[in-house]
C-alpha cells in the first residue's frame, strides 16, 4: 500500500495564507468600491445642491427682470430705520397672508431686510423708488431662502447700492464701508463679466461670521440696462459635511483658478454646470491611518471571518496531517520493511477484516537451504533473493489475495478460490513463477517448498493459528520428503 506523504508545516501554515490573503484583498476591494461609491453619492448630493440653486437664481432673475410696481408705497407696510448712516427697512408684520385671505389658511413665515444709503429712507430719492420697484419681490426672497437646508441667504444687490436680504441677519451686519465697496468685490466682478451666465464663487469667508460661503450669483437686467446682482449664498460647511459615516476623509471643494489640490487629495472632480461660469472641482481629502483604522472598524466582521477560515484551514490541515501520519505508522507497522509486504501482524489485521465466506488456502512458502545460499553468496545476495521472492509472489496473485513475509525466508499466501483444482493451479503457478527465473538471482537458482491447508466454507471458523499451524506443519513435510514441492 503506498503512503501518502504529508503536508509540509509551509502548507498547512502558508496555504491557509493564501486563502486568506485572498479573501482580506476581496474584503479590501469591496471596501474600496463601497468607499469610491460613497465618495460618488456625495459628489452627486453635492451637485444636485448647485443644480437645485441654478433654479432657484433662475426664478428670481426672471422675477426681477420682468416683474416692477412702480410707485406703489409699499413701504407704508414696513418698518424702517436709520442706523450709523445705513437705512434699515424690514417688514411689520412676519407672515405673510394675500389680501383679502384670512388667517385659517397657512401663510409664509417672511423674514427680509432692505439696507442701503441713508436716502433709501427717504420717499422723495430715486433709490426709493427703485427699492419701491423691487420691494414686492422681497417675499419671494424670504419664501425661496427657506427651500434648501444648504441655503444660508438669498440677496439682490441694487447697482445703486442698496440690498435686498433674506434673512434679516445678513443685513444687519453689512456696514456703510462694506456696502460702498460691494460691488469691488471679486465675485460682484466675476458676475459682470458672465452677464449670460450664472457664476460660482467661493468658498469663501462670509463677512461678519468665519462661516464658509459658497455662492451662485446672475446679474439682473431689465429693458437691456444692468439692474444689480442676485446671489445665493450655500453654506460650504453644512455643504461638505460628510453624511456618510462609513467616509473617514472630507470632501472640499476648491476654485482652481485660486487654490491647487492638497497632496492627500483623491478622486479629482470637476465641476461642470450647465449655464453656469465655474473653475470649480471637488475632492475627497484621503487620510491612510483613518481610513485604515475605518476599514478594521467597519469590516471587522468580514475581516473576522477572514481569520476563522485561516485558522480553522490550519486545523484541517493539521487534522489531515495527524491522520496521515496515524496511517503511516500504523501501515508501517504492518509491512515488512525489506520486501513491502506485509508482516504476521499485518495479516492478522487482514484475517480479522475479512469474511472468511467462500473456498480459501493458506500456504506456507520457504526458500530451500536458504542458510547454504547466505553462506556461499553472503547476506546481501540473500536479501536480494528474498526482495525477487517477494515480487515474483505479488505478480503471480491476484489484487484480492494478499502475501506476507513471516520474518527470514518464510512467505504466506492468502488465496480465494471457487474450487480446490484451481487454488493447486494458482499455487503451482506461483512456484513456478519464482523457481523458472531464480538463477537470475544467484548461479543455479534455488526452490522452494510449501505447506498448504485449503479450508472449506464450513470450516471458516477455525482461527488463523490453528489453520496457519496445520500449513506449516505440511510444510514440514514437504521440506522431510525431497524439498522442491507443494504440500497440500
Amino acid at each position: 500500500m503506498k503512503v501518502n506523504r504529508h503536508f509540509s508545516l509551509t502548507f498547512v501554515f502558508g496555504f491557509p495564507a493564501v486563502i486568506a490573503a485572498m479573501l482580506l484583498s476581496l474584503i479590501a476591494k469591496n471596501h474600496f468600491d463601497s468607499v469610491e461609491k460613497d465618495i460618488s453619492n456625495e459628489f452627486q448630493r453635492i451637485e444636485e445642491v448647485f443644480k437645485r440653486t441654478t433654479k432657484i437664481v433662475t426664478a428670481l432673475d426672471y422675477s426681477f427682470s420682468n416683474y416692477y410696481k412702480s410707485g406703489n408705497p409699499l413701504f407704508l407696510d414696513h418698518n424702517k430705520q436709520v442706523v450709523d448712516g445705513l437705512c434699515q427697512i424690514w417688514p411689520i408684520d412676519s407672515l405673510l397672508l394675500a389680501e383679502g385671505k384670512t388667517t385659517d389658511i397657512p401663510s409664509v413665515d417672511i423674514d427680509y431686510m432692505l439696507v442701503g444709503e441713508e436716502s433709501l429712507c427717504t420717499e422723495t430719492s430715486s433709490t426709493y423708488k427703485s427699492a419701491s420697484e423691487k420691494i414686492a419681490l422681497a417675499p419671494i426672497l424670504s419664501f425661496l431662502s427657506q427651500l434648501d437646508e444648504y441655503h444660508d441667504g438669498v440677496h439682490f444687490i441694487d447697482k445703486r447700492g442698496y440690498v435686498i436680504s433674506s434673512p434679516e441677519d445678513f443685513a444687519k451686519g453689512l456696514g456703510k464701508e462694506l456696502l460702498s465697496t460691494i460691488k469691488s468685490r471679486p465675485y460682484w466682478q466675476k458676475t459682470a463679466n458672465n452677464p449670460d451666465l450664472l457664476t460660482l464663487s467661493g468658498p469663501a469667508y462670509r463677512f461678519d461670521s468665519l462661516d464658509h460661503m459658497i455662492s451662485m450669483t446672475i446679474p439682473v437686467f431689465h429693458k437691456g440696462e444692468h439692474q444689480g446682482m442676485l446671489s445665493v449664498d450655500i453654506d460650504a460647511g453644512k455643504l461638505l459635511a460628510i453624511a456618510n459615516e462609513h467616509l473617514a476623509g472630507r470632501i472640499d471643494i476648491i476654485d482652481t483658478t485660486l487654490t491647487s489640490p492638497r497632496d492627500s487629495a483623491a478622486f479629482y472632480h470637476k465641476i461642470e454646470l450647465e449655464g453656469v461660469a465655474s473653475h470649480h472641482a471637488m475632492y475627497y481629502e484621503l487620510n491612510l491611518i483613518d481610513e485604515a483604522r475605518h476599514f478594521f472598524v467597519y469590516e471587522k466582521d468580514s475581516l473576522i471571518v477572514a481569520i476563522i477560515v485561516y485558522l480553522f484551514s490550519v486545523t484541517i490541515f493539521f487534522y489531515v496531517n495527524s491522520n496521515i501520519e496515524r496511517g503511516y505508522f500504523k501501515d508501517l507497522a504492518a509491512k515488512d520493511p525489506m520486501t513491502g509486504l506485509l508482516n504476521r501482524r499485518g495479516l492478522e489485521a487482514f484475517w480479522r477484516s475479512v469474511e472468511h465466506d467462500q473456498l480459501f488456502a493458506l500456504t506456507v512458502f520457504d526458500i530451500d537451504d536458504f542458510k547454504s545460499i547466505n553462506d556461499t553468496f553472503g547476506h546481501d545476495k540473500g536479501d536480494d533473493v528474498i526482495r525477487y521472492m517477494s515480487r515474483q509472489i505479488s505478480n503471480s496473485i491476484r489484487s484480492s489475495d494478499v502475501a506476507a513475509r513471516f520474518g527470514g525466508e518464510e512467505f504466506v499466501v492468502y488465496l480465494k478460490g471457487d474450487d480446490r483444482e484451481t487454488l493447486i493451479r494458482t499455487l503451482q503457478r506461483v512456484k513456478s513463477a519464482v523457481c523458472s527465473k531464480s538463477e537470475d538471482i544467484i548461479p543455479n537458482g534455488f526452490t522452494v517448498s510449501g505447506g498448504v491447508c485449503i479450508v472449506e466454507t464450513e470450516q471458516s471458523k477455525l482461527n488463523f493459528e490453528e489453520i496457519f499451524k496445520y500449513a506449516d506443519e505440511k510444510l514440514y513435510v514437504a521440506k522431510t520428503t525431497g524439498k522442491d514441492r507443494i504440500e497440500f
